[in-house]
């Protein structure tokens, strides 16, 4: 163990690369890695961020897309102290400079898509003194390789449990992202919980093809703790995942619904041998009932839930396996607490925490070893957030006597029509289950009247109206939930992080509006 013999991720990860050295570590477009080749390569990196000025505890921000040298930027960070901002691939020139500037990041690694956007940004962040590109520098940016041959050796600083390492921001759906603080502490017992929750073997043969700065940046810092082989892709294509899978030994991935519904669409789903594929994790947004079905009959019965946010990073409730019963009732559910995770459900319009009992919608919070430490630079929204040891979720559920918990919305998402509060999620649920209805998002709308009425935004399979649609809703919901408008739709926006953007949809119909929901 580290000095005080609680876990750091630093530690975890020194001693995986240590035990798995010649194992391989990670492959991308035919190169492989050991884990003693990325662990040495994160090194000197560091190394070289330190004798250029870069101290322990400054933040470095990370722009790339998959590949392997994110493990080369991400075990610099680790072994050299340094809180790794990660940054979505999908973010716009606007928002990698929020995130730059909002950190105080004083060096960033860029990958070739970005170095040009980086060097644009660079007048307007004084706080950043160096950057380094990947490959194809721009002017005044210092190459990677460059870096790493001129170092003099390995770096490695003194850590403890209460140094940050990560500075995750999150979606941005309700507002500008929110810096939420990981240290080496948090991010080892949030290690430790994948590989419990999600049942990640020793020797794992993954494939990731969501980015590395999202969610499956926690996941594969689990995996590493037992030597898994990454298999990772630059984006998702359903064409090359159906490929790999049926080529190559992979026994583990995660996918979000959207990715899923990819799949099953795929014409060479049916040609594809999944036998060796044991575990489908997902999460992110919530998956239709029909198309879970249609899932479980495709691939078997290998899909894990999971619920979390960037706050508690990836393990809140599962839904483990086993509990993927099509007609029970805790398939609708997110599952269960994980095995270091209490929850409850509280009255959301009370300061201080006033619990609920089963049955009772209200705000779901959680507490857990691994909830983040903060908001960066937030002391008032860490306070809102962080209450007695609580994280406040902002969503919308119910848990019931077995222990099952059920989102109902987010918070920011629901809808008070005329007095009745009406949970989003579950207009969708009965929209989509029109077997003309590829997609949906219900949202609400001003209304004169009631201060808002329910509308739902539709990506329609084949001819469908809008009077058809409401009348199918006429047996499955209140008169107060059904849609009292429907627009019809090619695609519904997505956040970069695969979620339906909610505020996107919104943003027409309430910037004129007396009182904006965001």
């Amino acid at each position: 163990m580290d000095a005080d013999d609680t876990p750091t991720a630093q530690g975890l990860l020194r001693r995986a690369c240590e035990k798995h050295a010649d194992r391989p570590v990670a492959t991308f477009e035919g190169e492989t890695w050991t884990y003693g080749e990325a662990w040495e390569r994160g090194g000197r990196l560091a190394s070289a961020l330190a004798d250029r000025g870069i101290e322990r505890g400054d933040h470095v921000g990370v722009m790339m897309s998959n590949q392997l040298d994110y493990l080369t930027a991400n075990f610099a960070c680790v072994r050299g102290g340094f809180v790794n901002v990660p940054m979505n691939d999908m973010l716009t020139p606007e928002e990698f400079s929020y995130m730059l500037s909002d950190s105080g990041a004083r060096a960033a690694v860029a990958g070739g898509n970005f170095t040009d956007t980086l060097a644009d940004l660079e007048p307007d962040l004084p706080d950043l003194d160096l950057s380094v590109a990947v490959e194809n520098p721009a002017e005044g940016q210092a190459s990677l390789e460059t870096l790493l041959s001129e170092a003099g050796g390995t770096h490695d600083a003194e850590v403890g449990p209460d140094d940050m390492l990560r500075l995750s921001y999150t979606g941005g759906t309700t507002g500008r992202p929110k810096g939420a603080r990981h240290t080496h502490g948090i991010l080892a017992m949030d290690m430790m919980a994948h590989v419990m929750a999600l049942e990640i073997r020793d020797a794992e043969e993954i494939l990731i093809t969501t980015p590395l700065p999202h969610a499956a940046g926690y996941m594969h810092l689990g995996a590493l703790t037992q030597g898994a082989h990454l298999t990772v892709t630059d984006g998702f294509d359903p064409e090359e995942f159906l490929g790999i899978v049926d080529s190559d030994p992979i026994t583990w991935t995660f996918l979000v619904p959207t990715q899923i519904y990819r799949l099953l669409d795929h014409e060479a789903l049916e040609s594809t041998d999944l036998s060796d594929l044991e575990t489908v994790v997902y999460g992110a947004a919530p998956i239709t009932a029909e198309r879970l079905a249609e899932a479980l009959e495709a691939f078997g019965d290998v899909f894990v839930q999971v619920y979390g946010q960037t706050e508690m990073p990836d393990i809140g409730m599962v839904l483990p396996k086993g509990d993927h019963v099509m007609g029970e009732p805790q398939v609708e559910s997110c599952g269960k607490p994980a095995a270091m995770v209490d929850v409850g459900i509280v009255d959301p319009e009370a300061d201080e925490l006033v619990f609920r009992e089963p049955g009772e919608a209200g705000e779901l919070v959680m507490r857990s070893p691994y909830v983040m430490d903060g908001y960066h630079g937030k002391p008032e929204k860490t306070a809102e957030t962080l209450v007695d040891g609580w994280l406040r979720t902002g969503d919308v559920a119910r848990r019931d006597e077995a222990g099952y918990v059920y989102l109902l919305d987010r918070a920011s998402d629901m809808i008070i029509s005329g007095g009745m509060n009406v949970y989003t999620t579950e207009v969708e649920d009965a929209l989509d289950e029109h077997p003309r209805v590829k997609q949906v998002a219900v949202i609400g709308v001003p209304h004169e009247d009631w201060g808002e009425a329910v509308h739902a935004v539709v990506v329609p399979e084949g001819d469908l109206t809008a009077e058809e649609l409401t009348e199918f809703a006429d047996g499955k919901l209140s008169a107060y939930k059904k849609p009292k408008s429907v627009e019809f739709v090619e695609e519904i926006p997505t956040t970069p992080y695969g979620k339906m953007d909610k505020k996107a949809l919104r943003e027409p119909y309430w910037k004129d509006a007396d009182r904006e929901i965001s």
